[in-house]
């Protein structure tokens, strides 16, 4: 048996879910259910509807779209009670549910008949998608869609997302961000330069070689996490953004420029049997190449925090 806790409003309440729970093997262990995204999408093209979004990388907010007859969409930002573990109860009541097992009542639609869809994410990026008729009647697919409608419901208090930024407002955030990225090279100068001048020219050979470990370790880093996060749902991506993986090639890119430069250098000092001088010109090209590497690895760091929050100004998704 598997046991887990619901944090209610005044007291605990212990529910207790058979192993053979679909859901629960879906969502895998319960630590990885708070990584878990869970989206209702309720439009009928006709008279329009709503868009729930409960993200996997935070429980602090959920995103809400309103959608009008006309298609005219507006958008909301909805602060989840996270320390009451708002999010989490939606997320153990589809297990309650059985959400996995959901199989309501097939037949044809009724002429400008809605048909809302719930679509569960686990932490590795599965999904899975129930859909039913607005008229069909399904108790389970009812309370996992109510508690979603119940949220959508709270945004009657709130101020929508701002208005569609203007072409010199997008261009400015995005400026804003490459001077932010332009920042970091200055502490990953810092770090080069001390790095390179230590262990130059005698232990070049080990500096080099270290050089090419860190550019495979944070290329592999790079790669494993766009492989992980390209099997989300679009609108809870973080590292694939465009602009992300855009800036971060192209610092790589810098950096393997530089590298030409510094295997220049270390075949020159292989070849040579002359100590080089500190200042020698061969040594900037071994601290811009760190910089640059140093650079790439702090934007990939800053990444993952900074993207969800940058996706609101540069392209307008949740």
């Amino acid at each position: 048996m598997i046991s887990y806790i619901l944090r209610g409003e005044s007291l605990l309440k212990w529910t207790t879910v058979a192993i053979n729970n679909k859901t629960a093997e879906f969502l895998i262990h319960e630590y990885s259910w708070n990584k878990a995204s869970l989206e209702l999408h309720d439009v009928q093209p006709l008279f329009g509807g709503v868009v729930v979004r409960l993200p996997g990388w935070t429980h602090s907010q959920a995103y809400v779209s309103r959608i009008a007859p006309d298609g005219t969409e507006t958008k909301y930002r909805l602060p989840l009670k996270w320390t009451e573990g708002e999010k989490e109860k939606i997320i153990h009541l589809c297990v309650e549910n059985d959400f996995l097992t959901l199989q309501p009542e097939e037949r044809p639609g009724i002429p400008d008949e809605a048909c809302p869809s719930l679509t569960l994410h686990n932490s590795k990026r599965e999904s899975h998608t129930v859909a039913k008729w607005a008229g069909v009647a399904d108790a389970r697919f009812d309370a996992i869609y109510h508690a979603l409608l119940a949220l959508a419901n709270r945004t009657e208090d709130l101020q929508p997302n701002k208005a569609r930024f203007v072409a010199w407002q997008k261009g400015g955030t995005i400026i804003g961000v490459i001077a932010v990225v332009l920042l970091l090279i200055w502490p990953a100068y810092a770090l080069a330069q001390p790095l390179v001048t230590a262990q130059w020219p005698d232990q070049f050979g080990l500096l080099f070689f270290g050089l090419l470990l860190l550019m495979a370790l944070l290329l592999i880093a790079m790669r494993g996490l766009a492989g992980l996060e390209r099997k989300k749902a679009k609108w809870n991506r973080t590292y694939t953004h465009p602009y992300v993986v855009g800036l971060v090639n192209l610092l790589f890119f810098v950096a393997v420029i530089c590298l030409f430069g510094l295997g220049e250098t270390a075949v020159s000092l292989w070849r040579s049997d002359t100590v080089l001088a500190i200042g020698d010109e061969r040594q900037l090209y071994a601290v811009a190449g760190y910089t640059a590497v140093f650079a790439a690895g702090l934007v990939l760091l800053a990444a993952g925090p900074i993207m969800p929050r940058l996706l609101n100004l540069i392209d307008e998704r949740f």
